[in-house]
Formats: structure tokens, C-alpha cells, sequence
């Protein structure tokens, strides 16, 4: 369900077809059992992102079924993110899913409240500012924001209405991505000297192209209000061009959030706010299983395995999915 969509109806559809007759309801409590025994897990995971330099973050729907009713109500999952390939980082790649029954400010300050990083890779979702005002000893939260929004808009403009200005901007932003993918993999250092050499020149001569163009076009009209939505965001928009570890666009955690509208799609809902708590819990060890090469199924059986056979909790870090096949993992 969590890692190649099929609901649990639809598995216990199959399974009886070949003669064994299992409930949904029990893939249910088998789910339950598992997350509570894969808790330690999960909380380590979270020690290593709270230590993350920078963390992609977004969210997406999650319908929850309310009790007693024939209804669902809009729950969220919350993605964080932290992979820093792109810069050829050491780190694990890793990502975590948070349930929460709404969309609100409160969340995010919630669940990162702890995090060390400085850098928060977002869209330009209002709640996300919530974080730059609180208080850290590591300083308030840099918001760095995502180019892949700001073309979207203007690919739209241009799909619909076939502007010339629009098309000029997606010629523009792609010589920024082609910056981009001549440095990808390389250390923060030589990614930020290219940055300088070459997208610097690009920005610098981007934003009064923009003002321009505004100054031109109607003030109600659909582009007018998307460059407007880009300059607005400016500040964070060009952020890229101080750090060599951050990235254009927040398309590690946007990849993330895909099989969750998957599943989401097929389930229809969670049966409770447990279920979609548990469902979180899943979807985060299977994508961060896939991050790190490793297969899901060997990873929980045997991490599962494992636990019930008393793993110290000392060694937890040996039940990481990126140390599994490694000599100190599990398998030792």
C-alpha cells in the first residue's frame, strides 16, 4: 500500500483469488503493530534531520473518515525533506512524513520546532513565514524559495495565451537551470563560484526586465499578477546565489509528496487519524528506503525482525535504512 499503491481492499481482493482469505480490517492491525514497534526508528530519523543545515518542506492533502460519520475531513501530510546530493553532501538522504489535521502556521512551528538548520526550502505558502519570526539560537529560519513555481505560472501564460513575455521568462529561468546541471554533484564551493561567474549576470539583469515588462501589460491581467507574485518573492527566490548547498527548487520533497497523492488516490482516505498517522510513519521509511538504494520489504521485515529479538536501543543507528547493508547494520 505504501510503497506500490494498492489499497488494502484491493490486496485482499487479490489474496482471496488465490485462496486465502485475509480482512482488510487485518492488514489494518498488522500496519498498527508494525508502526508501534518501528517508532524508535522513526524518532532517530528525526534526531538526523534536526541536525540538517538546510530541509525541504511542503504539504499535501490528507483526507481522514470522521468517526461516526459517513465523511472525511481534510487532514494534511507535511513533508521534510533533507538530501544533499545535489551538492555532494555525505549525509543520508531522508525523508519524513507528519500527520496533522490541518494546514495551519501552528504545524510547521510544531513538528520542526528543535531543528538546528538555517535554510527552509519551501513554496511561498504563507504558514512557512510563521517560522522566520520565532526565536533560535541558531538564528530565525532563511526561507529560500522555489523556481519551479515561478516557471509553472509562466508556462501556463504561455500555453494559454501564447505571450511572448512569458515565453521570454521560461528562456530566461532555463538558462539558470542550465547552470544548474553543469554543476550538479559538485561541492558547495564550485557550485557557488558558477553561481557567481554565471546566474548572477542572469538575476541581476531578470528583475528590471520584469519591472519593465509590468510597467507595459495591464495591471489586472493574469501575467501581470504572476510577476508580481514573482518579485514579491524575490528575496528568496535568489538566495541560491550566497550558499552552494542549496538548490533552485524544492523538487526533492515535490518527488516525495507523488506517491502519496497516489495512494491517496486509490485509498480514497484514512480510516482514522491513526491510520493516517501510521500511514505517515509507513510512507517515510519506504521513500527513504528508496532514497538509499535499499528494499523496502527486506528492510522492514528485517528491522522488524530485529526489534522483536531485542535490538539494543543504544545501537539504533545500526537500524537506519541507509546503514542496512552495511557490515555494522542489521544483517551483522
Amino acid at each position: 500500500k505504501f510503497g506500490d499503491h494498492p489499497p488494502f481492499y484491493r490486496q485482499a481482493g487479490i489474496f482471496e483469488r488465490q485462496g486465502l482469505h485475509l480482512d482488510r480490517g487485518t492488514f489494518g492491525n498488522w500496519v498498527g503493530r508494525a508502526c508501534f514497534h518501528l517508532m524508535p526508528v522513526i524518532d532517530h530519523m528525526k534526531v538526523h534531520l534536526r541536525v540538517a543545515d538546510r530541509i525541504f518542506v511542503d504539504e499535501t492533502r490528507a483526507p481522514v473518515l470522521e468517526p461516526g460519520r459517513k465523511a472525511t475531513k481534510s487532514g494534511y501530510f507535511w513533508a521534510v525533506v533533507s538530501d544533499d546530493r545535489g551538492h555532494g553532501g555525505a549525509g543520508p538522504p531522508l525523508v519524513l512524513f507528519h500527520y496533522a489535521p490541518g494546514r495551519g502556521r501552528e504545524h510547521p512551528l510544531r513538528f520542526l520546532a528543535g531543528y538546528r538548520g538555517r535554510f527552509l526550502q519551501c513554496d511561498a505558502y504563507q504558514s512557512y513565514n510563521a517560522l522566520t519570526e520565532i526565536t533560535r539560537d541558531e538564528g530565525p529560519w532563511q526561507l529560500v524559495y522555489c523556481w519551479t513555481h515561478v516557471r509553472r505560472r509562466f508556462v501556463k501564460r504561455a500555453e494559454t495565451e501564447g505571450s511572448p513575455i512569458a515565453e521570454e521568462m521560461l528562456r530566461r529561468i532555463a538558462l539558470l537551470y542550465r547552470v544548474e546541471k553543469s554543476v550538479r554533484g559538485e561541492n558547495p564551493a564550485a557550485r557557488l563560484a558558477a553561481r557567481r561567474e554565471h546566474s548572477a549576470p542572469l538575476i541581476a539583469a531578470l528583475k528590471p526586465w520584469l519591472e519593465a515588462q509590468l510597467s507595459r501589460i495591464p495591471g489586472k491581467s493574469q501575467l501581470a499578477g504572476d510577476i508580481r507574485y514573482t518579485l514579491a518573492h524575490w528575496a528568496g527566490l535568489i538566495r541560491f546565489l550566497d550558499d552552494g548547498t542549496l538548490e533552485l527548487d524544492t523538487n526533492p520533497v515535490e518527488n516525495q509528496i507523488r506517491p502519496i497523492a497516489l495512494t491517496r488516490k486509490n485509498a480514497l482516505f484514512a480510516g482514522n487519524e491513526t491510520g493516517a498517522e501510521n500511514w505517515a510513519m509507513l510512507a517515510s521509511l519506504v521513500a527513504t528506503c528508496k532514497l538509499s538504494g535499499v528494499n523496502p520489504v527486506d528492510y522492514i521485515a528485517d528491522t522488524l525482525r530485529a526489534i522483536l529479538d531485542g535490538h539494543p536501543k543504544a545501537r539504533i543507528e545500526d537500524l537506519m535504512p541507509w546503514r542496512y547493508n552495511q557490515a555494522s547494520s542489521i544483517a551483522a
